[in-house]
Formats: C-alpha cells, structure tokens, sequence
C-alpha cells in the first residue's frame, strides 16, 4: 500500500505509474520466458540422461512435419543433442523438442558402421 500511497504524496500522476509498473512488467515478463526455455532444455536433457531410450551412435529417424531428420546421435549434451546427417552436417537439436516429437530408433549402435565404412575406404 506504501508503494502506491508515497508516489501520490509527492505528486505523481495515475498515468505515469501505469506506464512504470506495465514496463516493469514487461521486462519480467520477457525474463521469465527466457529463463523458463532454458530451464525447459535442462529439465528436458535430465530426464533424456536418466531415461532416454537412445543412446549416443543410434541412428534416429525424427518425425518433424517441417523438417523430418534422419541422423546418428554423436553427442547429448545439456542443452541439445548433436546428431550427425548422413551428408556429414552436423545438427544440433534442442532438448525439449526431443520429448515433443515422435522419435524411431532405425538401428541400435550406426556408428560403428560409419566407422567401419569410413576405416574401409582409407
């Protein structure tokens, strides 16, 4: 009540606080969604560390409507996973996108394929 009652003392207008407080706002707002998408990705990559079905050198197939990947899983980290395409990019994707969308496991340890294929041809 004193945060409202000591501006009127000293003669602020109604208007004025209202823009204060809905900048005030604003600002917290924005923090708050910021730091609620980087929580998601951490809270996402725990539970990923804990019961993931896959593990790092699966071959995946992710089912995006947009932008389906078919990648092999080199890293997973905190924040994202690092799938390599078959084209030899790397992408990165982000972890709570990983729990949204339907995932197929193609086949169990790829890596040591392209390892395999890659020793071959040297």
């Amino acid at each position: 009540m004193g945060l409202l009652i000591i501006p009127f003392i000293f003669g602020t207008q109604a208007r004025d606080l209202v823009v204060l407080f809905s900048s005030i706002f604003a600002v917290i707002g924005i923090g708050l969604f910021a730091i609620w998408s980087i929580l998601s990705n951490i809270t996402s990559g725990i539970i990923m560390f804990f019961s993931f079905p896959y593990k790092v050198g699966d071959k995946i197939e992710i089912h995006d409507k947009d932008f389906p990947i078919q990648a092999i899983i080199e890293d997973i980290r905190a924040f994202q996973l690092h799938l390599r395409l078959e084209n030899g990019d790397l992408v990165t994707y982000p972890n709570n996108l990983m729990l949204q969308r339907a995932v197929t496991l193609i086949k169990k340890d790829a890596i040591e394929d392209v390892i395999d294929s890659g020793i071959d041809d040297i």
